[in-house]
């Protein structure tokens, strides 16, 4: 019966190719593609070149030659070149964006001054018979740490998160910010080690260190020289310092002064003053959002590309954005004044071991706004490359965690499911983006491959490889093909649960994207994909009667 039914769908997908014109209606396309994911002719393999992490990879047209040649052999037939990254810095001649030789960012300076990797690896791979999609990171546009990028260059852009957090107070009523509890200090940063956790500080030599017993100073130690670290009382804390922090400690307190820290406050502030690596950028302002696209016209105006990749397309975490422009977008959004801003959307309530988030009355329409918004955005895109180009792909890649996905204000699933949870507001599934995509992209970054592993760890059993790629099936619900993606560094020192996962994707699934070629590499793992991957086949998405379906054209 099953070689039947496949002999019949082959039959089926192979009179739609020819034919000039399809209506395709929801029933068949839910149909052929709940069937493809056990065809025997179509399967998505994809791989990642990441653009920072492959610098040494990819920095001459020789070593782009060995690289998609190894790429072909393994009967990997699309490429997704990433050609603007997290920092905003590209790896092609642009007019729009600052090419990647020209960062601050470590290591970018070893990216070859006017290389065009994107015309090289285009090039190359065609000759190969590979498509090459061009991935452009979307509304991140700087590195925090460096302090590198657009979004530096147009602060305006900058994202405004809302956070919460505690502050060391002393005696004469000065401040300083504790960046967490327990938690490993970063550059710049205060942080607070209980006794509960630690007989002693756990933090390297390059800080000052303040023992403070019954909120009394009794210690403080500057251990840049080599000090040993001190000792956590059992009735007090050690506080931790580096950098900026170390410099204020050192010149705000004394032993036997009286802090307190207790205390917290709540703020908004910008991206460059928040603690991510990444730069993001406000997706509702309409500057940004013509940057964005002007950098895809830029790509599909002056190189042959097969598609393009949208990624970061969203919020960096839930605490963004709440600037005045957001909260009055907001206000239009629902038709009414927001009287107490950003309570009535949640309130940050921080506890001894992190933070909870205390819904406000606006919090479901708030989660629904933001995945409009970033809806709107996608509808924007994908009109904008079809529009110059029927014949291109347009696609993403998201987390798979769609229970917690919510957060980073995106609803990649599709307009068709309403999703059962408690942040979910009636009307969330209108926010759903799958219609709008060739296909999607969801990383199934579990080292746990089964829902059995997921639970034997303690954790839900769709932490997992298959539970996560069982979700995600059922949310896109057939509004487009969906190819799951590893992580490759979660396997590390540990291929055969790596080829395990990749089979579980497969089996779940329209196809692979692997994440990243740089692991392949670093493994040595080429003969696994050739061995996994020994019979050729095609990816759905090169299907002209698939696309149809996908697309509903007629």
């Amino acid at each position: 019966m099953k070689k039947w039914f496949v002999l019949l769908l082959t039959t089926f997908l192979v009179l739609v190719s020819s034919l000039p014109t399809f209506a395709a209606s929801d029933k068949s396309r839910t149909e052929v593609l709940k069937s493809l994911v056990d065809h025997e002719e179509f399967e998505g393999r994809v791989l990642w070149y990441d653009l920072s992490a492959n610098i040494n990879n990819l920095s001459s047209p020789e070593k782009v030659k060995d690289i998609v040649t190894k790429t072909a052999d393994a009967n990997i037939d699309t490429i997704i070149l990433d050609v603007k990254n997290y920092t905003g810095f590209v790896g092609y001649n642009s007019e729009i964006a600052p090419h990647m030789s020209t960062s601050t960012i470590k290591n970018y300076h070893e990216f070859p001054e006017g290389y065009d990797l994107l015309q090289t690896v285009i090039e190359e791979a065609h000759d190969q018979g590979i498509e090459v999609h061009a991935n452009v990171n979307v509304f991140s546009e700087g590195n925090n740490n460096y302090k590198d990028g657009p979004a530096f260059d147009n602060p305006e852009w900058q994202t405004q998160f809302y956070m919460a957090n505690r502050i060391l107070k002393t005696s004469e009523g000065e401040t300083y910010d504790i960046t967490g509890i327990n938690k490993e200090r970063g550059t710049n940063q205060l942080v607070v080690f209980t006794p509960d956790q630690y007989e002693v500080s756990p933090s390297n030599q390059w800080g000052v260190e303040v023992q403070v017993v019954d909120g009394v100073i009794t210690e403080i130690r500057d251990r840049i020289s080599g000090a040993e670290p001190l000792e956590v009382p059992d009735n007090g804390v050690v506080l931790s310092a580096h950098g900026d922090a170390r410099t204020w400690v050192l010149n705000s307190l004394e032993e036997g002064e009286t802090v307190d820290y207790n205390e917290s406050e709540s703020k908004i502030v910008p991206a460059s003053e928040y603690p991510t690596f990444s730069t993001f950028v406000n997706p509702i302002r309409e500057d940004v959002k013509s940057y964005e696209i002007s950098i895809i016209e830029e790509i599909i105006t002056n190189y042959d590309v097969d598609g393009i990749v949208l990624d970061r397309a969203r919020y960096s975490n839930q605490y963004a954005d709440f600037s005045d422009l957001s909260k009055n977008a907001f206000e239009e959004y629902i038709g009414e004044e927001v009287q107490n801003w950003p309570e009535d959307i949640f309130e940050i309530e921080l506890t001894e071991t992190g933070e909870e988030i205390n819904k406000g009355k606006w919090y479901k329409e708030w989660i629904e706004f933001r995945a409009h918004n970033i809806q709107s955005f996608f509808k924007q895109a994908e009109e904008f490359v079809h529009d110059y180009d029927e014949d291109l792909f347009f696609s993403t890649y998201v987390g798979a965690w769609y229970p917690l996905y919510y957060s980073e204000g995106v609803n990649w699933a599709s307009q068709t499911y309403q999703p059962d949870y408690d942040w979910a507001s009636d009307d969330y599934h209108e926010t759903g983006y799958a219609e709008y995509l060739d296909f999607l992209m969801t990383g199934n970054y579990f080292t746990q491959v089964t829902r059995d592993e997921a639970v034997e760890a303690g954790n839900p059993d769709w932490y997992s490889v298959e539970g996560s790629a069982d979700i995600a099936m059922d949310v896109v619900n057939e509004a487009t093909l969906l190819y799951g993606s590893l992580y490759l560094q979660q396997y590390e020192g540990d291929p055969e649960q790596f080829r395990k996962a990749l089979r579980s994707v497969l089996e779940r699934t329209h196809g692979i994207m692997l994440f990243d070629l740089v692991y392949l590499e670093q493994y040595e793992w080429w003969d696994i994909l050739e061995e996994e991957f020994s019979e050729k086949k095609k990816s759905p998405h090169q299907n002209p009667g698939i696309m149809n379906l996908v697309r509903g054209e007629s």
